[in-house]
């Protein structure tokens, strides 16, 4: 009796020691996640309605602008980021969600490059300033 208890314990801090030793999945893959904007060129999102973006394996990118959807194309070499001319719906919203769907649009389509902060938040520069998403 003695002895089985003595063998558990010893699996058990076995299992134990081999769960610490394991490697965390990697973040910093664009694709998979759909990814929810927090900051906007420097300032904080508007509205209730989330803004997100979700890259495709297929080169295809997309997301709810916070009033339209919208969808295009996206190339990934090392950090460089670029993204087509995005294509949305046509709905309308109060005016300031337009405006502000208008700019992330505007600048999406300008990215530059990405990296991911210390965080694991998802930083895309563009040629009007960072997008700063973070995993939905």
């Amino acid at each position: 009796m003695q002895l089985r208890l003595l063998s558990a314990t010893a699996m058990a801090g076995l299992a134990l020691a081999a769960c610490a030793t394991q490697t965390p999945p990697a973040v910093a893959s664009l694709t998979g996640p759909e990814w929810r904007l927090e900051g906007l060129l420097g300032a904080p999102v508007q509205g209730q309605s989330p803004v997100t973006l979700s890259f495709l394996s297929e080169g295809r990118a997309g997301g709810a602008g916070g009033c339209n959807r919208y969808s295009g194309s996206w190339e990934q070499k090392g950090e460089k980021l670029t993204l087509g001319k995005m294509s949305s719906t046509l709905m309308a919203c109060p005016q300031p969600l337009m405006e502000q769907e208008g700019t992330y649009l505007r600048a999406l389509e300008t990215a530059k490059s990405y990296s991911f902060a210390p965080d694991g938040a998802l930083v895309i520069e563009t040629a009007q300033g960072p997008l700063k998403f973070r995993r939905n």
